[in-house]
């Protein structure tokens, strides 16, 4: 009888870990979204690319210059933009980083004009 409820018990515990494992395993190694996503390797480097949903986009393109030689180095180009929705605002970021550290550019820029100048260029 013991043994009857023993097996009965891990039959019951291996059909919900099979019913849930997969749940468990998106929480503990969650996947990444490859909708908005891709990265390829090139010849030289890389290249990413991202767009989420709400309109920020990150591009990306990484090449490593001088291969082989004592001068060797990685040099990562790209752009990042944001959007703000209640300032209606987008912010775009363009970098290099390379042996020489990381310099950005940015530009923010109002996708609307406010009301208020409207009425000012109206007079």
């Amino acid at each position: 009888m013991a043994s009857a409820k023993l097996l009965l018990f891990t039959a019951l515990v291996a059909l919900m870990a099979a019913h849930s494992s997969a749940g468990l395993l998106d929480y503990v190694f969650p996947t990444i979204v490859s909708e908005y996503y891709n990265q390829a390797p090139t010849k030289e480097g890389y290249r990413f690319a991202s767009e989420e949903p709400n309109g920020s986009k990150r591009e990306e393109m990484g090449v490593i210059m001088n291969p082989g030689t004592p001068d060797e180095q990685l040099v990562v180009m790209g752009m990042y933009s944001s959007y703000d929705e209640k300032t209606d605002t987008e912010t775009v970021t363009m970098y290099t980083a390379d042996k020489d550290g990381y310099k950005a550019r940015y530009q923010i820029k109002n996708r609307k004009l406010s009301p208020g100048a409207l009425k000012s260029a109206a007079g």
